[in-house]
């Protein structure tokens, strides 16, 4: 399987790299100059007159057209279609970070190196950091970031007498002994199982916290395969054991992240995303969210976010899609932009804003998670990310279920990725 993934990814680079040749486009040239098309994959049709109205009267001569073209998992596809036959847009909205340096091949990336250096110094460490590719910055992180923290059932730890949420994850494996009775199907926490991106994203807080890193710092080889993320990793295996866990997965309808487990009572902590909170509302759980537990190095979340990119489609529309890029980062923008998708803000600025200040004050659980950013993370940038992930999801799961022990996984895991790496740079 990992092969399979492998080998899809590599006949995206022959694409893009045959791309570089072609000339054309849809927006180098049109009556109106300053006029350019964006593709997103997320916003949907009143959204994007929204924004394309409001972008139009702060930019006099300047005109966006706004097209939904695809579900993220599609986006790519069309986009290197786009790129091999010179009609792609000036920017691109998209939720894959790494999809940044496949496109790049194409020679038809603009990198954004000193364009907009205010505004990315602006971000939070962790999303800025993860803009960057082999010293050159492919793009511009929006609002919207979702982020992973620790929901805790308030009911199970006051039966239980534990006064709060667990600190380190020490005490988490502590707390989790003491909610558990497999007997009745009950646990502390929810470890998950089975083969989904979602593993890798919600085990490298656990990385990081200890002190570990995903890739090393040029980012040419793994570095997980390390005492922190052997660490790591046993405390997953070590919850499992002591049956603190949940041994099935709670996987339903393609989301892995165990939400059911926890609404349903079966677990008493689980790690999940602000988009869980009305689930565990309506499911009428007393729940608490608290940070991700710290380790020997403090703590740490993964994030994700979306990007805007520009690419080459003549002078005047990229003037105008740069802009665009300007508009769409300004923290009143971006603070409509997080509180509209429901998602937080890339930048500290945005909290400050009506419109998220509104927002907060209807949702006490989000303070929680824009603090997470701070210390939070993003999925590194490199086309290899994919194959990478999946060897380390694959090779988690088989030391959960015992066939590994974890520093056995990890060694495999990053066998496979640093040849993903060798193979897709």
């Amino acid at each position: 399987m990992i092969r399979k993934r492998a080998a899809a990814g590599s006949v995206a680079f022959g694409l893009l790299l045959a791309v570089a040749a072609c000339g054309g486009s849809s927006d180098a040239t049109g009556a109106g100059g300053g006029t350019f098309t964006y593709w997103t994959s997320g916003w949907q049709p009143d959204q994007i007159a929204e924004i394309d109205a409001a972008f139009d009267k702060a930019n006099p001569g300047m005109h966006a057209k706004g097209q939904y073209i695809a579900s993220s998992d599609q986006y790519l596809p069309k986009v290197i279609s786009a790129l091999k036959n010179g009609t792609q847009p000036t920017v691109l909205l998209t939720q894959n970070p790494s999809d940044l340096p496949v496109i790049a091949q194409s020679g038809k990336l603009v990198p954004l190196d000193g364009k907009l250096t205010a505004e990315t110094d602006a971000l939070y460490p962790g999303i800025k950091e993860s803009l960057f590719y082999k010293g050159h910055q492919l793009g511009i992180a929006l609002a919207g970031v979702g982020d992973i923290v620790l929901f805790y059932n308030k009911k199970t730890f006051a039966a239980a007498g534990i006064q709060g949420p667990p600190e380190t994850w020490a005490e988490l494996a502590a707390d989790a002994r003491k909610l558990s009775d497999p007997a009745k199907n009950k646990y502390g926490f929810y470890v998950p199982l089975g083969e989904s991106e979602w593993i890798s994203f919600a085990w490298t807080p656990m990385l990081y916290a200890e002190g570990g890193s995903f890739l090393n710092a040029d980012g040419t080889a793994t570095a997980f395969n390390s005492p922190a993320g052997v660490k790591a990793l046993t405390t997953w295996v070590e919850l499992l054991k002591t049956k603190s866990a949940p041994s099935t997965s709670y996987a339903q309808a393609g989301s892995f992240d165990g939400a059911p487990a926890f609404a349903s009572g079966t677990v008493s902590m689980v790690v999940n995303g602000q988009w869980a909170v009305p689930t565990f509302q309506k499911a009428g759980v007393d729940f608490g969210v608290a940070p991700m537990p710290k380790g020997a190095a403090g703590t740490s979340t993964s994030m994700g976010i979306g990007v805007a990119a520009l690419l080459k489609t003549g002078d005047q529309a990229e003037k105008a899609g740069l802009a665009f890029l300007k508009f769409l980062t300004t923290p009143e923008r971006g603070a409509y932009l997080a509180a509209k998708n429901g998602g937080l803000p890339s930048d500290p600025a945005q909290l400050e804003q009506r419109a998220l200040k509104d927002h907060i004050a209807k949702d006490p659980t989000y303070t929680v998670f824009a603090e997470a950013e701070k210390t939070g993370k993003v999925r590194p940038i490199t086309p290899a990310y994919n194959a990478i992930s999946q060897s380390l999801w694959t090779e988690i799961n088989a030391a959960l279920k015992g066939r590994k022990t974890p520093a056995e996984a990890l060694a495999s895991a990053a066998r496979e990725g640093d040849a993903a790496l060798k193979r897709l740079g």
